[in-house]
């Protein structure tokens, strides 16, 4: 078998061998002789493909053709999937996809070594692009075999619809109606006792501005990810927004016997951003990070100018495990069960789109958690993508163009 030289290739998770273009077309001019089956494949809506055993598409149909077509050169031969779709991961790990340390937690990769391995399988799968888009699918791989070669069939469906019905439907029928439920028993309250309605009003006004902030949450998102978000740069004092992030959440459920501090290093400086996106950015970062550590602890703010640039972060003393490290900024990736999962997503999706920084997280148990935002200064531009992790405990955002 003709497989390319791999002197210098290296993979943290699967085989990163690949066959030489040669093989590759021979292969995909075998499975062209497939009698009917192809143009039965060509009729599925999904993408349907069969790689082989180093992962690599050899055959595709005509939707997976069509796609092909607007992407870069044009072909899909010889590509692996996560490369042909753009995956922000499969760019940077050390031989593309399924050889980086975040491919062990890829729904893709690990169907197709399972159908390469004999066994049918269905799993999910998230992939975000450099773009900054992020898609779901649902992968079924199976084992194939055509003449003396051992391939797998490979199906991607997209469900990136159905994940977002299941996260509103979290949000609206639990969030928003457990908050809605909260000012309907302060409103009994004070209905049943108008003489101590003063003693409710803070809390009434708190709780009905939390479900405001929700539902306009969920507005912001639906437009940024139609690409209809309107941003607005100002002048705007780093200080003063801080103060303004830690004021909104001071009173919040969610910092019940926790405190919220700005870093007492800070020197106040003057950056140009649109303040309501980046508020709403650190706001969920803040709001993440009480959800995260014990009563009793600290969550603190801070903001740093630099020659380059600026940074926002935000730290607390806990630790994410690295299997979740690894699956942060995805869509639909949450730890606290399904439907969830927008929060460290619409991070992403707000700073690196519309913002024009980036966002990264280090966790470790020595120094804890701290995600952190950085900007360039107006009229500089990011050196590149931003990386997928620069050192063990460092993982940048992360997630697949739609079939």
């Amino acid at each position: 078998m003709n497989t390319c030289a791999a002197g210098q290739s290296r993979t943290l998770f699967a085989p990163p061998e690949r066959l030489a273009p040669d093989e590759i077309l021979r292969q995909s001019t075998a499975l062209g002789d497939l009698a009917g089956l192809a143009d039965l494949l060509d009729c599925m809506p999904d993408f349907v493909m069969i790689v082989n055993e180093q992962r690599q598409i050899v055959f595709g149909n005509k939707p997976l053709r069509e796609f092909a077509r607007h992407r870069p050169g044009g072909t899909m031969l010889g590509l692996r999937p996560g490369e042909f779709l753009d995956c922000r991961q499969a760019g940077l790990a050390p031989s593309g996809c399924g050889t980086g340390e975040a491919c062990r937690t890829c729904g893709a990769v690990n169907a197709i070594l399972s159908g390469l391995a004999g066994r049918s399988v269905m799993y999910e799968c998230r992939i975000a692009t450099p773009a900054v888009e992020a898609y779901d699918l649902r992968i079924w791989a199976s084992p194939f075999r055509w003449q003396t070669g051992h391939y797998a069939l490979v199906i991607a469906a997209d469900i990136s619809d159905e994940k977002r019905r299941q996260v509103l439907e979290q949000i609206f029928f639990h969030d928003i109606l457990n908050t809605a439920g909260s000012i309907h028993g302060l409103s009994e309250l004070i209905r049943a006792n108008p003489a101590e309605a003063t003693e409710f009003k803070d809390d009434l006004y708190q709780t009905a501005e939390a479900l405001v902030d929700e539902i306009r949450s969920q507005r912001m998102l639906l437009a940024a990810e139609r690409n209809e978000l309107p941003v607005t740069l100002v002048p705007a004092s780093a200080r003063q927004v801080l103060d303004s992030v830690a004021q909104a959440y001071h009173r919040h459920p969610v910092a019940k016997g926790k405190s919220i501090a700005i870093s007492p290093g800070l020197t106040d400086f003057i950056l140009e951003t649109d303040v309501a996106l980046l508020h709403r950015v650190l706001g969920n970062l803040l709001k993440n990070a009480l959800e995260a550590v014990r009563p009793g602890a600290t969550v603190e703010l801070g903001a740093e100018e630099r020659p380059d640039g600026h940074q926002f972060w935000c730290h607390n003393d806990g630790v994410i495990p690295r299997e979740i490290l690894l699956q942060l900024f995805q869509r639909s990736f949450s730890t606290k069960g399904p439907g969830r999962g927008i929060g460290t997503y619409s991070i992403r999706l707000l700073t690196e789109r519309y913002l024009g920084g980036r966002v990264s997280v280090t966790s470790s148990p020595e120094a804890g958690t701290c995600f952190t935002l950085s900007f360039p200064k107006r009229g500089s531009a990011p050196d590149g993508p931003p990386p997928s992790a620069a050192g063990p405990g460092e993982h940048p955002a992360v997630s697949a163009p739609t079939p």
